[in-house]
């Protein structure tokens, strides 16, 4: 065989294994491992930055770079302070790639600038490219090629290339974002239901629906339609998410997306409180669903929606039967046991006399109960399980 042949052969199947490692990722480290290698069969470049995890328009949370940068986390956000390209990024959403200087001028220009003298002569370039994935009007993800004075800037066959294998990057950037979705939701949902009771949604970053038990559906029926008319319906085939609840869960991504990256674990917002303008009876709880600070993942919002005592008072039932036996799946033998005490009018001396024992624990249980059944007394408790 000749040695340009096999040298030929040697190169295109590295290549294809590059592409093969990439499509295999399943987490952060190995999705960076695979576009680094890709990019580096493709062309020469003196440094590579992966930019991951954007909510909305708002700076990366997860950064990668090679060469490695000392303390990258406070590093990115100065820099990202002076960032040249951001404003043109932010005027043309959707775009798939821009050269650097297009926005920055000629090299000899952007040497005499701020951002060069702090951070990109530091970083060793002074020209490169950037690619661009989108969800809709929202950043999934960015890569950047950078080259140094001695390099010559991208050509355009070589921009061709790169976004020849860009498609497969991006494919495997969602595949990676999916996946830690799909893992934070389930430890959310584990972790939300233990403590709290139906009626529960679960939506993702962009408000499509994830989860919802059947309590919740027949909530939202009876917010969207009323009472007596949501009886008349299929609460699934009829289900939308109502409008109040979603202004709300807009609201709160809107102080999500305004949180610097950091910040996000510590300043997360709480729960809010939402009520039907309609009928004030009815009210829900928006929370953001916990997440890893250095997943991937964009966050989800909870929906807790919290059922008025007075609207059992005329349901049929079977329907009213239904609703007990939903609540009372959500606790523990031992607290089943502390319900049909209290429901026959005994003190918390009297229930752990019987039970063998210590007033603080009966105490404990009650109050789990309590927050579990997302109730303030006994009355209501009575009222709901009796």
């Amino acid at each position: 065989m000749d040695r340009r042949n096999e040298s030929g052969s040697m190169l295109e199947s590295s290549f294809d294994g590059s592409i093969l490692s990439l499509h295999a990722a399943i987490d952060r480290e190995s999705l960076w491992n695979g576009v680094r290698d890709l990019l580096a069969h493709v062309c020469d470049f003196k440094r590579i930055t992966l930019f991951l995890g954007h909510l909305g328009m708002g700076d990366a949370r997860v950064v990668y770079t090679e060469p490695e940068i000392p303390q990258p986390s406070l590093w990115f956000e100065q820099r990202g302070e002076l960032n040249p390209f951001s404003p043109w990024i932010a005027e043309h959403v959707g775009a798939p790639y821009y050269l650097f200087r297009d926005i920055i001028g000629t090299p000899s220009e952007f040497r005499k600038t701020e951002f060069y003298q702090r951070f990109a002569k530091i970083e060793g370039w002074d020209k490169g490219m950037s690619i661009m994935f989108w969800e809709g009007e929202e950043m999934r993800a960015m890569f950047s090629l950078y080259r140094g004075p001695r390099q010559k800037d991208f050509t355009e066959e070589e921009v061709q290339k790169i976004l020849s294998v860009a498609r497969h990057i991006d494919i495997a950037v969602a595949r990676v974002q999916r996946i830690h979705r799909d893992q934070n939701f389930q430890n959310a949902l584990q972790s939300f239901t233990r403590t709290l009771p139906a009626p529960l949604l679960l939506l993702d970053w962009r408000l499509k629906l994830v989860f919802a038990n059947l309590a919740a559906y027949e909530s939202a029926a009876t917010w969207n339609f009323g009472k007596t008319r949501a009886r008349s319906y299929n609460p699934r085939e009829c289900f939308r998410i109502p409008g109040p609840v979603l202004e709300a869960t807009n609201e709160l991504k809107d102080r999500i997306q305004a949180i610097r990256p950091k910040e996000l674990d510590k300043l997360m917002p709480g729960p809010v409180l939402v009520e039907n303008g309609k009928d004030r009876k009815l009210k829900a709880k928006v929370s953001p669903a916990s997440f890893s600070q250095s997943s991937l993942a964009r966050p989800g919002f909870f929906v807790l929606f919290q059922e008025p005592f007075d609207l059992a008072d005329d349901l049929e039932p079977e329907v009213l039967a239904e609703r007990k036996r939903r609540a009372l799946q959500t606790l523990t033998p031992a607290e089943r046991e502390i319900v049909r005490h209290i429901c026959k009018g005994e003190r918390n001396a009297e229930i752990a006399q019987k039970l063998n024992k210590s007033i603080l624990t009966v105490k404990t249980q009650v109050n789990s109960i309590f927050q579990k059944l997302g109730l303030k007394s006994r009355a209501q408790l009575v009222a709901r399980l009796k």
